[in-house]
Parts: C-alpha cells; sequence; structure tokens
C-alpha cells in the first residue's frame, strides 16, 4: 500500500487522501483497491486510465461487495508471498525468535503457544507470514488473521447464525497466525471465542503463534485466563540494535536501487529509528527527493519555540530540558521535546543529541524510542502528547 501511495502522491498529492479512504491491499505483482461506492470506483478506473498507465503493477478496482467475494474467494489464509525467511535480517537481536519460526515452519506443535512482542516494524508480522508460507508449501494447513479481521468474522458469523462453522474453521488448522493481538483489549466475545478455538488446537497439538506490540501480562482489558495461555509457551521479545539496523539499511539501500555508500548509509542511520517500516519508508522518500541539506537559520528559530513550549507545559525553564539530570520530571519533558523535534521539525537524531547535549545520535535515539513505545501502550499519555503537537502545530504555524 505504501508503494502505491507513494506513487500516486509524486503524481498528485491530493488524490492521495481520497485513496486512502479505500481498502488496498498491494503484493508484489498488483495492487487490489476496494471502493466504498460504484461511483468511487468509476472514478478510480478514470484516475488510474488517465495518470497511473505506467505503475508497473496490475491494479485490480472493486467496489466493497465485489471485494467481500474476492475475500472470501482468494484471501482465506491470509498469507503474503512477499514475506519469506530469504529476505528477513536476522541479527542477534531477532535470532531466536527467526530460529524457533523456521523450525515451527517444518514441524508445527513444538513450540506452541509461541508469542512474539516488540515495538512497531521490528519484523513480527514479516515471521509470521515466513513461518506461515513455509508451512503452507509443505502441505500444511495454515492461516493468518490479523485480531480486527479475526473478530469481524466473529461478529458476522455469529449474526448469520454461524459460528460452529466458524469454530470449526480455524479449530481444523495445523498452525494459527494472529497478529496485533493487544487489539483483543475489551473485545469480550472475540476472546471467549478464541478461548474456545485455543483450547481445542492446544488438546490437538496444533500450533498457535501469536504477536503483540507487549508482553502478555502488560496487555489491559482480556481476561486472565487468555492471558495465561499466552504466556503458557515461549515468549519472546524481537528488538533491533544498531549492528541489525545496519544490515537492513544496506539491504534496503540495494533493493531499491540506491547506493550503499557511507554517505547513504550514514544518512539514513541518522535519519531513522528502530522501526524497519520506518527505514524502508524513508529509504523509498530518499530515492524520489535525494539527500537534502539543512537550512540552520528557520530550523534554529523553531527549536527554541518547541523548548520553550514544552517546558512551559511542565512549569519548567527551556535550559532544564538541556541540563544533564536524573529529575523524573525533567527527563520526561526532554524526551518529549526531543520527540517533537523528530517528528515535527524532521531533525535527525544527531541534530537532537547535539541540541541537548549529547554526546551521539544514541541519546536521542533512544529516548524517542520510548516516547513512541509508550505513545502506543498508555493512552492517557497518548492524549497528553496529542494536546501539546496540537498546540506546538499551532504554536510554530505547521498547521
Amino acid at each position: 500500500m505504501r508503494d502505491f501511495l507513494l506513487f500516486v502522491e509524486s503524481r498528485d498529492r491530493f488524490a492521495v487522501g481520497l485513496f486512502r479512504q479505500f481498502k488496498i491491499e498491494e503484493t508484489p505483482s498488483r495492487v487490489l483497491i476496494i471502493t466504498p461506492t460504484l461511483e468511487y470506483k468509476r472514478w478510480v478506473l478514470e484516475y488510474i486510465k488517465s495518470r497511473l498507465a505506467d505503475y508497473n503493477k496490475e491494479i485490480l478496482v472493486k467496489t466493497k461487495e465485489e471485494g467481500n467475494a474476492v475475500q472470501e474467494e482468494g484471501y482465506k489464509d491470509g498469507l503474503q508471498d512477499r514475506y519469506r525467511f530469504e529476505n528477513f535480517v536476522v541479527g542477534k537481536c531477532n535470532e531466536l525468535a527467526y530460529k524457533v519460526c523456521f523450525e515451527i515452519s517444518s514441524s508445527p506443535g513444538t513450540y506452541t503457544p509461541l508469542f512474539l512482542y516488540g515495538g512497531v516494524g521490528l519484523g513480527k508480522t514479516h515471521l509470521l507470514h515466513a513461518l506461515g508460507g513455509r508451512a503452507k508449501s509443505l502441505g500444511y494447513k495454515v492461516v493468518y488473521r490479523q485480531v480486527s479481521d479475526f473478530s469481524e468474522e466473529m461478529i458476522k458469523s455469529l449474526k448469520g447464525g454461524k459460528v460452529e462453522e466458524f469454530r470449526k474453521s480455524y479449530s481444523s488448522k495445523d498452525i494459527l497466525l494472529l497478529d496485533d493481538v493487544q487489539f483483543l483489549s475489551g473485545k469480550e466475545r472475540t476472546q471467549v471465542e478464541l478461548f474456545r478455538i485455543f483450547e481445542n488446537l492446544q488438546v490437538r497439538e496444533k500450533q498457535i503463534v501469536l504477536v503483540s506490540d507487549r508482553h502478555p501480562k502488560e496487555m489491559a482489558d482480556v481476561s486472565e485466563r487468555l492471558i495465561s495461555r499466552f504466556a503458557s509457551g515461549i515468549v519472546l521479545e524481537i528488538g533491533l540494535d544498531e549492528e541489525t539496523k545496519l544490515s537492513i539499511v544496506k539491504q534496503k539501500l540495494s533493493l531499491f536501487g540506491l547506493p550503499v555508500d557511507d554517505a547513504h548509509v550514514n544518512y539514513v542511520m541518522e535519519n531513522t529509528g528502530y522501526s524497519v517500516r520506518e527505514i524502508e519508508g524513508f529509504i523509498k522518500t530518499l530515492k524520489l527527493t535525494g539527500m537534502k541539506e539543512k537550512s540552520p537559520s528557520e530550523t534554529l528559530q523553531k527549536e527554541e519555540r518547541l523548548l520553550r513550549l514544552v517546558a512551559r507545559h511542565f512549569n519548567l525553564k527551556p535550559e532544564d530540558l538541556k541540563r544533564s539530570t536524573k529529575e523524573r520530571k525533567v527527563l520526561k519533558a526532554r524526551h518529549i521535546a526531543m520527540y517533537f523535534c523528530k517528528s515535527l521539525l524532521g531533525k535527525s537524531y544527531s541534530e537532537i543529541s547535539r541540541l541537548f547535549g549529547g554526546a551521539d545520535h544514541t541519546s536521542a535515539l533512544y529516548a524517542i524510542k520510548k516516547i513512541e513505545e509508550q505513545r502506543q501502550a498508555d493512552r492517557k499519555f497518548a492524549y497528553m502528547l496529542e494536546v501539546i503537537e496540537k498546540n506546538l502545530k499551532r504554536f510554530l504555524g505547521l498547521e
């Protein structure tokens, strides 16, 4: 989907907003666009004919009703071929998870359940699809689902009086791959049905692999009996260390046809965090825009204004955010200021570290990563950041 939207943006930025309203599924060979109405379908077809004729993939356009039919006919297992073990970059931070998934793909039930967790864009979903694809090629019955899709299927079957068929469909598989398990939060009936399927698969010694952005014990509004099942097998955290990130940057630069030299590698390393998605998106943009020179005057002024507003929010002085301290309130404000220097001003990690007195880019990188993780896990914290972000955008003229 990101490839397609990036290509659309290179032709017409206004159209990107419209395309985001549609469901887009992209594979290495084609793009499927699902529109809510027939009128939208006609507009998309006309737009593609006039603007996107040179996109090097087959583009299919369906209405929502047609798309549902396609989903039932062609996407039953949910697996994506482009994610394979061969193109997964292995490092110290993910080596164990890789080995376990690879072993499971040829011998389901060896480690069950397997629970993988870690931040966004670290390759968890890649491993799920790679595992499923290899197992499928060896003749095993596999199904991959995101929790949101699993929940929708369950509700649809419940309303249609087909809940038994729903249970049998999942319980008959050799491998169940369930992604974004944190979104089970608050979905009581979905949790009940998953528990039944989970128990059925466990009794039959089938394989269950679950993926989340947090440890099972940190999941809110999920029943204790499910949490205990999730934690009853192997629980592995996936991260991204500097060495593995470097390997990924080099692989992605090569993949998108950019030079794998020190200039490009260092530029990507300094301007991205520990997320494969962020790295890939940054390199795709880099291919279109090239490396940008920094203009010092305007951003310096915005940096100081940003520091003033964040400091004011926490009843601190701007200079407090730059001093070395272990005081929790100051550290929190400091990390938030670093986060917004990156997300709103587009500063590199090296520049942010220098602004706050750090020796190298790692101090900013870890601080920003910490804020990103807390924003995902803590709703109150996320709301506070939204308020600060809204004020900053108005204060800095970024709206």
